[in-house]
């Protein structure tokens, strides 16, 4: 039986409200429920690979070092594909534990993860390569 797509719950920067979003090729591409656009995941600094397993509904993050560069409300992408997620850091991080809201997904030791950058993955759709706004009646 194939693996179900990841779904996250982010805010979408194009509809500017919290939206379901469906991964399209279980890796970084991912699709907003509502205006449908395509959208590219990806962590970026500060980074981090997890030294402990981290069990669904765990809250916290073991690493061997670096954990204090994580911030409380930093939204952190957790694996890729159809194991990824977005958690947020919500306290005070130490060198060796970055404490999170709980898991949706068990993750193994050695689990990359960092800050969450969200990107449109198509660019130069509108007229002179400008991004389309969202209408300002909503959807």
């Amino acid at each position: 039986m194939p693996a179900s797509p990841a779904t996250l719950r982010l805010t979408c920067p194009r509809c500017r409200t919290l939206r379901m979003f469906v991964a399209i090729d279980n890796v970084v591409t991912f699709r907003c429920s509502a205006c449908e656009w395509y959208y590219t995941l990806s962590p970026v600094a500060p980074t981090g690979t997890s030294n402990a397993a981290l069990a669904v509904g765990g809250t916290a993050i073991g690493v061997a070092s670096g954990g204090a560069s994580f911030t409380s409300g930093m939204l952190l992408l957790l694996g890729t594909g159809v194991l990824s997620e977005v958690v947020t850091v919500n306290g005070s991080a130490t060198a060796t534990s970055i404490p999170i809201t709980a898991a949706v997904r068990a993750h193994g030791s050695g689990m990359t993860f960092g800050q969450l950058a969200i990107a449109p993955r198509d660019s130069g759709i509108g007229v002179g390569g400008a991004v389309i706004p969202a209408p300002s009646w909503g959807y």
